[in-house]
């Protein structure tokens, strides 16, 4: 686990709990689909008092093939018992959108760190915020 993640500064992107309430307000399952271990996802949604707003939690240690292929993702569809027509995926990485795109679901893209190619880009919704995502499950 990194030192930001023990500490505690891992920053919640903005909007994040007020998408989640939401949807949660709607009855739309939320699942964390992500390749970092179990360990350190339960840190990060307990220190930031998220747990409540996530039906299920699909790591990459629950497939044989991690991100950018659509194994994670497939899988959460799964596990959530839906088709992939009703599920979107949020992503702030490169890897994450090619994954979701292999895996033939919609992508909302909330920039991060590394912008994705202007190609990937053109596939895919892209909000500021997870907050300006709101407006799409009206």
């Amino acid at each position: 686990m990194t030192q930001r993640v023990k500490e505690g500064k891992l920053a919640v992107k903005p909007g994040a709990e007020k998408l989640l309430s939401f949807l949660q307000e709607k009855g739309i399952k939320s699942y964390i689909t992500s390749s970092s271990d179990i360990e350190k996802i339960n840190f990060n949604l307990s220190h930031n008092d998220l747990r409540q707003y996530f039906a299920g939690i699909v790591t990459g240690e629950d497939v044989k093939n991690n991100k950018p292929a659509p194994d994670i993702y497939l899988h959460a569809l799964n596990v959530a018992k839906v088709d992939k027509n009703e599920a979107v995926i949020f992503e702030d990485a490169p890897n994450g959108v090619e994954s979701g795109l292999n895996a033939g679901i919609d992508v909302v893209l909330v920039p991060d760190q590394v912008m994705p190619s202007e190609k990937m880009i053109k596939k895919v919704t892209v909000v500021k915020s997870l907050a300006d995502a709101v407006p799409l499950f009206e």
